[in-house]
C-alpha cells in the first residue's frame, strides 16, 4: 500500500519518525533517482542528488503543506537541485578548462577490455537507445524537464503544474516544443546527422 497521501504517515515523518521517512525513500528512490538520471545524465550524479533530496525532505518535511503529493514534493525538490546541480557543473567546467586532464577526459572513451563481444552485440535497439539519450540531453533545460515529467514520469499537467509553477498552457507548449526538437534531434542522430534546434 502507498503512503504517499496518507496524512497519519505524514504526520509520522513530521515528527522525524525514521521508520516512516525509510519507508518513504524505499517507495520513491527509483522515481527520483530516475527523474534526476534523465534530467543530469549521470548516474553518479543523479545518485548523489537524489541522496541529497531525501536528506532536504527530512530536513524540511515541516513545510510540507499537502497542497500536492508527497512524490509530486520529492520531485520538485529533486528540480531544484538538478538545476542547482547544473551550475555548480557549469562553473566547475569553466573553472578547469584550462586543465589538460580535462581535455583528455572524454565521454565517449571506452577502455579496450571493454570494447563489445560480438559485432552482434551493436544492435539497432541499442544504438536508438543511445541516439534517444542523446537526443533528450540535447534539448533545452525548459523542454527537457518537462518532456521528462510528462512522457517519463507519467505525471498529469497539474502535477507538473504544481511542480514547476508553470501555466497549464506553457506546459502544454514547451512540451509540444520538446516533442518537436526531440523528433528532429533523433531522426538526425539515426541518419549521423547533426541536428541545430
Amino acid at each position: 500500500m502507498s503512503v504517499v497521501n496518507d496524512i497519519d504517515f505524514i504526520t509520522r515523518l513530521r515528527e522525524q519518525d525514521h521508520k516512516a521517512f525509510t519507508r518513504l525513500v524505499l517507495e520513491n528512490q527509483d522515481r527520483v533517482y530516475t527523474y534526476l538520471y534523465r534530467m543530469l545524465g549521470n548516474p553518479a550524479e543523479a545518485e548523489e542528488v537524489a541522496q541529497e533530496v531525501f536528506l532536504a525532505a527530512y530536513r524540511f518535511i515541516g513545510s510540507f503543506r499537502g497542497d500536492s503529493s508527497l512524490t509530486t514534493w520529492l520531485l520538485r525538490i529533486a528540480s531544484n537541485m538538478y538545476k542547482n546541480r547544473i551550475r555548480h557543473l557549469v562553473r566547475r567546467r569553466r573553472s578547469l578548462e584550462g586543465c589538460i586532464d580535462d581535455k583528455i577526459e572524454r565521454a565517449d572513451y571506452k577502455p579496450i577490455g571493454e570494447r563489445p563481444d560480438t559485432p552482434e552485440s551493436l544492435v539497432s535497439s541499442k544504438q536508438t537507445e543511445e541516439a534517444l539519450e542523446l537526443a533528450i540531453n540535447d534539448l533545452p533545460d525548459e523542454f527537457r524537464e518537462i518532456l521528462v515529467l510528462r512522457d517519463m514520469e507519467l505525471l498529469s499537467y497539474q502535477q507538473i503544474q504544481e511542480m514547476t509553477g508553470l501555466p497549464e498552457g506553457t506546459i502544454k507548449s514547451r512540451l509540444h516544443r520538446a516533442r518537436s526538437h526531440l523528433s528532429k534531434l533523433l531522426s538526425g542522430y539515426l541518419d549521423g546527422e547533426v541536428v541545430e534546434i
